[in-house]
């Protein structure tokens, strides 16, 4: 998958080892029984500190891998929050051409909670599908307001987290932008798929 082959090596890993938990495609998500699915949620319910490792072209146009620290919470068997998504790193990708003015405003852009919907998938390790809402903004582009919306990948195997306690207690999770619409009408600002991997911090 092209939007994959953005990470480092080490990030890589991390993605290839996530999307081998969850599987590599929708015939491979399980149904499990209501006990499982508490099992699931026992284990990651809660708050957790990380980082999202989010790879961006420099000015130069060359890509680059950096992360920021960021927090999110699994707080049913269905829903999880992102908090506080840096907007700049959604703009990213936006075409420098094209959408120069976009790019622009959504650098500029607040911080905003984004809300998923969640499937576990999977006990051991846990693992769980995300559907991530897509983010909305009030941007002004110099034409006047607009309403920006960001989507992300659903309902898609590349879209999830995983948990594996007997391997360092380690937690990843990966979404990933595929879209970019501009009041209601989908643009083609977005240079690419862009991922974001979500590493907890070690316990």
């Amino acid at each position: 998958m092209k939007a994959i082959k953005l990470f480092s090596v080490a990030c890589c890993v991390a993605a290839v080892c996530l999307t081998s938990c969850i599987g590599d495609n929708d015939s491979d998500v399980k149904s499990l029984t209501k006990a499982e699915i508490a099992t699931c949620l026992n284990a990651v319910k809660g708050t957790h500190l990380g980082r999202v490792i989010y790879s961006a072209p420099t000015v130069k146009d060359v890509n680059h891998e950096d992360s920021v620290d960021i927090s999110w919470t699994i707080a049913t068997d269905s829903t999880m929050t992102i908090h506080d998504f840096p907007a700049r790193l959604l703009a990213h990708n936006i075409d420098s051409v094209q959408g120069k003015a976009l790019r622009t405003a959504l650098m500029q852009a607040p911080d905003q909670d984004i809300e998923c919907y969640i499937g576990f998938i999977d006990v051991n390790p846990v693992s769980w599908l995300i559907n991530p809402k897509a983010a909305t903004y009030t941007l002004n582009t110099g034409d006047g307001e607009h309403k920006v919306q960001v989507a992300f990948y659903v309902n898609s195997s590349y879209s999830g987290g995983v948990y594996s306690p007997s391997n360092k207690n380690k937690f990843a999770m990966e979404i990933i932008e595929g879209a970019i619409y501009m009041d209601g009408k989908l643009t083609s600002y977005l240079n690419k798929d862009t991922p974001f991997l979500f590493i907890r911090n070690e316990k």
